[in-house]
């Protein structure tokens, strides 16, 4: 029980640190996490609202769209950031993977903890933008904790097959930025899922990440309960970050002969 308590304190701490060392010599530090969201939903207000006025049918003001694209993008944002951080994470603590009675387990799970915090304090923007720009506010809104949940625990199944995949095929880091750009794409973010072809809608709902992402519109933009979808998207989440833990715990060992 004692080594389970250190291990938390542990955890807590380079969480802390992760989110420190990102800010550190600058000149604001920790407040960067409170300025760059509310900078962005600015500046896409601004030019989606203001300049190119781009409305969505059914969607009465020009500020919506910009909302509607921030509620996508930001948790699409953390779900980049962790795969990234996580598949670099077993090289940048190669130190404590070899010299420390830490479990390695944890070094993949810093850096994408860290990105619930960052995501957290976007979403707090959005919502607050929403209810000043729009008028609106629902008790829906007390279940975003829980679409973060999800998104962080598709975010740990992905990022610890890319943490020990990354060691053994060193090209898949580089290539990991271009394939989430195609996925940034091809997932209905800047575009409402009814523009996507008849043909490609069964394809389109087999992506996990749009059943996740509508569910952020529908409880921000729409003020509604999200779909069933996610109910499966959370259930196949649950289930794959099972099968990648098995993967680590079972691979981990031969990786570090690597790094």
């Amino acid at each position: 029980m004692n080594q389970y308590l250190n291990h938390l304190h542990v955890l807590r701490l380079l969480v802390q640190r992760e989110l420190s060392s990102r800010y550190k010599g600058t000149i604001i530090g920790i407040l960067w996490l409170f300025l760059q969201p509310l900078i962005m939903v600015i500046v896409y207000s601004f030019v989606f609202s203001v300049i190119m006025k781009v409305r969505i049918p059914g969607m009465d003001s020009s500020y919506h769209f910009a909302l509607y694209l921030m509620a996508a993008m930001m948790p699409f944002f953390a779900f980049q950031e962790a795969l990234i951080s996580a598949s670099n994470s077993l090289f940048a603590n190669s130190s404590l993977l070899h010299k420390s009675t830490l479990p390695a387990i944890l070094l993949p799970l810093v850096p994408m903890l860290a990105t619930v915090i960052t995501e957290t304090i976007a979403l707090v923007i959005i919502v607050i933008a929403a209810y000043l720009l729009l008028d609106q506010v629902s008790y829906y809104l007390l279940l975003l904790p829980f679409l973060v949940l999800i998104r962080l625990c598709l975010s740990l199944a992905l990022g610890y097959v890319l943490a020990i995949m990354s060691v053994f095929v060193q090209d898949l880091r580089q290539a990991l930025g271009l394939i989430l750009t195609v996925i940034l794409f091809i997932t209905p973010i800047f575009y409402p899922v009814d523009m996507i072809p008849t043909e490609l809608i069964p394809v389109n709902n087999l992506n996990p990440l749009y059943h996740l992402l509508d569910a952020y519109r529908a409880i921000i933009i729409r003020a509604e309960l999200p779909g069933i979808g996610l109910l499966y998207m959370a259930g196949f989440s649950i289930l794959l970050l099972c099968a990648s833990v098995y993967f680590f715990q079972k691979t981990i060992e031969r990786a570090k002969e690597f790094i």
